[in-house]
């Protein structure tokens, strides 16, 4: 076998032991067999919500500080949560489905669509089809290399951008094209020219939440820049995505007595549709749940008291057991808020923040911010609370740590130990798999 392997193999080698779930649109019984040729057959492939909507990566989720476990939790975890719950050096099992495959898998069909379509004339008669398979292709390849990048690469810093290891740019189906690590300046690149090609490619609005549209092609965009600190352009795309998308559930309308109270697929919350799932379940960290008032409606929409006491999670946007990590107006709104503290318009933040509390809040008094600073800390405060296990927080820890004023310093004990994740700390960068790093001659992470 080659040095320089090509990381598709061993990354579908992998994934390929999962078994199948429903897909979002019907689909040939023997999809998996066929050659996709037509654009239907590239819709077909993108729609595979399996692979490439509910399979989001989980290592930030488990590595960031919404929660907590208990000894008896901790023993439960497989060899590669605990190795992520306490920021150990070592990479991913080789024999297990994970992360990288989760998200190279995605990268690979988006790369299959992309070339297929360029295969086909456009024309006044498919155009419309054409369009959302590229850009569709294109908004899950930009969102795939984001979650690789918050994962395995340091957070962006325009300082050391140009010279931090970024994450492999698959940019072609080819099983021999080698495979290189671009520095995080071209891996942030590369993200924000996907994106910004599928906004102008997609539909305002998706058929179904599932699909890419330009408002979550926006959405992303407000995302990658607020990781990257660029506030106005986050603040721009935030705005943008709520042009098209402003709704807010009123909290008040729901049932905080159901299993799980938010309405899932429907909610007229959603941009786009992704979740993970995780084989534990976290306890919310103490700290984090006193912070949210009595007549906060979220109290009781996202926690549940456990047998033993402690506080577990059902508020998913999901509506179920799985985590949502998609996007949502409710994110667009913190995100276009603290742009504007951060731009000194601390009216207009001050306007969204309690837009949104007003939807949260039994009783809700608008809240006044002194100076963009107390802005800021108020807006700041509600992210952590409103967006709680939505996969958010790791790229939150990791761009804030830049900001002295907001770094934070991460403790947790397990098996009778004790372990620390200072700020800024190699360890944010999670090791690459030792296989892939074998197989391909890219340099591993320096922990």
């Amino acid at each position: 076998m080659k040095k320089n392997i090509n990381l598709y193999i061993l990354l579908l080698f992998a994934f390929s032991t999962l078994a199948s779930c429903k897909k979002f649109l019907d689909e040939k019984p023997d999809q998996k067999l066929m050659v996709p040729k037509t654009l239907e057959d590239f819709q077909s492939l993108l729609d595979g919500n399996f692979e490439m909507n509910l399979a989001s990566t989980s290592a930030g989720l488990i590595s960031s500080d919404d929660y907590s476990l208990g000894n008896d939790a901790y023993n439960k975890l497989d060899v590669d949560q605990r190795n992520m719950y306490t920021w150990q050096d070592k990479s991913f099992s080789e024999v297990r489905v994970n992360d990288w495959g989760s998200v190279y898998t995605q990268v690979y069909n988006a790369n299959v669509a992309l070339e297929g379509v360029e295969k086909i004339t456009k024309a006044s008669f498919n155009e419309s089809k054409w369009n959302n398979v590229k850009g569709s292709a294109l908004l899950f390849r930009g969102r795939a290399f984001f979650e690789a990048a918050l994962i395995w690469a340091k957070a962006y810093d325009a300082a050391s951008a140009n010279t931090d290891p970024g994450i492999p740019l698959r940019m072609t189906s080819d099983f021999n094209a080698k495979t290189t690590r671009p520095n995080v300046q071209e891996t942030y690149a590369q993200v924000l020219n996907d994106l910004k090609q599928a906004a102008d490619l997609l539909p305002a609005h998706p058929d179904h939440p599932i699909r890419p549209s330009k408002g979550a092609a926006y959405a992303y965009l407000s995302r990658v820049y607020l990781a990257m600190r660029d506030y106005p352009n986050a603040g721009k795309y935030a705005d943008a995505a709520l042009q098209l998308n402003d709704k807010l559930i009123d909290y008040a309308a729901l049932d905080d007595t159901d299993f799980y109270p938010l309405p899932g697929i429907t909610n007229p919350e959603l941009i786009m549709f992704f979740t993970m799932e995780t084989s534990f379940t976290p306890v919310i960290d103490q700290s984090l749940y006193d912070l949210y008032a009595d007549n906060d409606y979220r109290k009781t929409v996202f926690f549940e008291e456990n047998r033993d006491g402690s506080m577990g999670f059902k508020g998913s946007y999901d509506g179920s057991y799985a985590y949502f990590t998609g996007v949502a107006t409710d994110e667009m709104y913190l995100n276009r808020a603290e742009c504007a503290a951060r731009g000194n318009k601390v009216s207009d933040a001050m306007k969204d923040l309690n837009t949104l509390l007003g939807k949260r809040i039994n009783g809700f008094v608008p809240l006044t911010a002194t100076d963009p600073a107390d802005a800021l800390r108020l807006i700041l405060q509600e992210r952590r609370k409103e967006l709680v296990l939505r996969g958010t927080r790791w790229m939150d820890l990791k761009r804030l740590n830049k900001e002295s004023e907001f770094q934070v310093t991460l403790k947790r004990t397990a098996g009778g130990k004790e372990y620390v994740l200072l700020p800024n700390d190699p360890k944010y960068a999670l090791p690459i798999p030792d296989q892939i790093i074998m197989k391909s001659g890219i340099p591993q992470n320096i922990r």
